[in-house]
C-alpha cells in the first residue's frame, strides 16, 4: 500500500474543515465569537449518523459526569463537544493530524469547553497516556486508517481501567470486497485495512476485550452516505476555493465509488461494544 494516500494529506484537503464550519454558522447568523457547543451540532459531525451515532456510543458506554473518556481520532472535536456537553464527562480527544487538533483546539475554546475537553496530536498506536488512565474509549470510522490494529487494540487495552469499556464505529469488509477494491480504498481513502466483523471480533478478543454488542449500520449507512455524497457535491465551491477543481473532482470520484461499494454490500458498517475482560 506504498501508494496510498497520506492520511494526513487526505484530512488537511477534506471539504469538512474548520473554515467551512466557521462560515456554516455565520450563514445561520451565530455569533462565532458568543458560541454554545449546540449552535455548532448542525455543522461539527464529521462521521456517519450525527448526534444520533455519537449518542448511542455514549448510551453504550453508559457514560456518566464521572467518567474520563479518550476519543481516538477525534477530528475536529465535534462527538468530544456533543459528550462533555450532553453527559458531563471530561473527554480527551487525540488525532494524528495536526491540522484537525487545531481546529479542535479552537472550536472548543470558542464554545467555551475547553474546562472540560484537551486534545493531543500523536499517534493512535503509541498512545501518550500512563496505564489505565481512562474510564472510556470510543471512536468513529477511523481505525480503517490503521493498518496495525492488534497495536492499536492493545494500546486501546493498556490505557483503559479494569473496569473499562470501549465503543467505536467502523468500516467492515464482506466476503465480496475485493484485493483491487482494497487497493482503491487504499490509495484514495488512505483505508489501510478493513477488517470483517468477525475479524474485528477476534481481534478484539486477542487484546482483552469482551465483545458484549455488535449492531449491523450497513443499511443505514447507505442512506447516510448518499446523502454526504449530496452534501459534499454542494461545497464545491468551498472545496475549490480552498484546494482547487481536482481535488474536488476527485474527492467526488472517490465518494461516488464508495457509495457504490455501500451499495452493492462489498462494503458495510457496525458498531462494536466491548468490556476489558
Amino acid at each position: 500500500m506504498a501508494n496510498s494516500i497520506d492520511i494526513k494529506t487526505f484530512y488537511d484537503e477534506h471539504p469538512i474543515n474548520l473554515s467551512e464550519i466557521l462560515e456554516k454558522a455565520r450563514a445561520a447568523g451565530l455569533d462565532t465569537d458568543n458560541l454554545s457547543a449546540r449552535d455548532l451540532w448542525a455543522f461539527d459531525q464529521d462521521h456517519y449518523g450525527g448526534l444520533d451515532a455519537v449518542s448511542a456510543l455514549g448510551d453504550a458506554l453508559a457514560l456518566g459526569n464521572t467518567n474520563s473518556v479518550l476519543d481516538i481520532c477525534c477530528g475536529l472535536g465535534g462527538p468530544a463537544r456533543f459528550i462533555a456537553t450532553t453527559y458531563g464527562c471530561r473527554v480527551h480527544g487525540i488525532d494524528v493530524n495536526q491540522s484537525r487538533i487545531d481546529g479542535a483546539i479552537e472550536l472548543t475554546q470558542l464554545t467555551g469547553l475547553d474546562n472540560l475537553i484537551s486534545y493531543t496530536c500523536g499517534d493512535a498506536c503509541a498512545l501518550p497516556f500512563a496505564d489505565a488512565s481512562f474510564d472510556r474509549l470510543l471512536s468513529q470510522e477511523a481505525f480503517l486508517h490503521i493498518e496495525n490494529r492488534e497495536t492499536l487494540l492493545a494500546q486501546c487495552r493498556r490505557v483503559l481501567k479494569s473496569s473499562g469499556g470501549l465503543a467505536f464505529t467502523d468500516w467492515t469488509a464482506a466476503e465480496t470486497l475485493s484485493a483491487e477494491h482494497r487497493r482503491r480504498f487504499a490509495d484514495t481513502f488512505s483505508a489501510r485495512r478493513i477488517c470483517s466483523v468477525d475479524e474485528y471480533h477476534s481481534l478484539l478478543s486477542t487484546a482483552g476485550f469482551k465483545v458484549t454488542d455488535t449492531t449491523d449500520l450497513s443499511t443505514d449507512w447507505k442512506t447516510i452516505l448518499t446523502e454526504r455524497l449530496q452534501m459534499f457535491r454542494s461545497l464545491e465551491t468551498q472545496t475549490v476555493a480552498r484546494f482547487g477543481q481536482q481535488r474536488h473532482d476527485t474527492y467526488i470520484s472517490n465518494y461516488e465509488f464508495f457509495v457504490e461499494r455501500i451499495s452493492a454490500g462489498d462494503l458495510g458498517g457496525a458498531r462494536f461494544v466491548a468490556s476489558v475482560v
